[in-house]
């Protein structure tokens, strides 16, 4: 579980006064730029990252680098991880599946790219349902950076808490739009 320390910024002399100070172990699964950008916002928060990428482990040790991290197989961070961030295009989604396996410890956040669903299901849905987990929050990172004011929806509200504490360290602020089934709202039109 997420470690918490109450009463005391993350940043001291920030431009946000946090409340509390957290300290999670954050995955993302995903190494392109979007990844990084999304990565750096996380580490100002004070996070500890990872980076993984099913089809390009070298990719991901780059990644990493760039934001003072480290490289771990996909698997290893949904095991290890409190949160751990889909970040991949669309069309990657089935192998970023296989890759983190079914079971995972962590809480999943789906910040999948250009994101779209099947019939009636949202694509987090689809998602929660292809990894048997009901702790998804569909959270739409558009802009990684300090400030951004980014929707979330799930069905787990224990899950949804931790996501925007760990959002709040970074200085974002989260609306949540309600449980995952609402997740169509916040994905790309067809």
């Amino acid at each position: 579980m997420p470690r918490l320390a109450l009463g005391r910024a993350l940043n001291p002399g920030g431009s946000q006064d946090l409340g509390y100070a957290l300290d999670m172990k954050i995955g993302i699964v995903g190494s392109d730029d979007r990844a990084v950008a999304i990565g750096r916002l996380l580490r100002s928060g004070g996070h500890q990252l990872t980076f993984g990428d099913p089809r390009e482990k070298e990719r991901a040790r780059r990644a990493a680098a760039s934001v003072g991290a480290r490289d771990e197989i996909p698997y290893k961070q949904a095991m290890s991880s409190d949160l751990l961030l889909l970040t991949v295009p669309q069309g990657e989604v089935d192998t970023a599946v296989s890759a983190v396996g079914s079971g995972a410890e962590a809480i999943i956040v789906d910040a999948i790219e250009a994101e779209r669903g099947s019939g009636s299901h949202s694509g987090a849905e689809v998602l929660a349902h292809k990894l048997d987990s009901h702790r998804v929050v569909r959270a739409l990172i558009n802009m990684p950076q300090s400030g951004a004011n980014i929707p979330i929806c799930g069905d787990d509200q224990n899950s949804k808490v931790l996501v925007d504490r760990a959002l709040h360290a970074c200085g974002c602020l989260t609306t949540d739009r309600g449980p995952l089934s609402a997740a169509s709202k916040l994905e790309a039109p067809a």
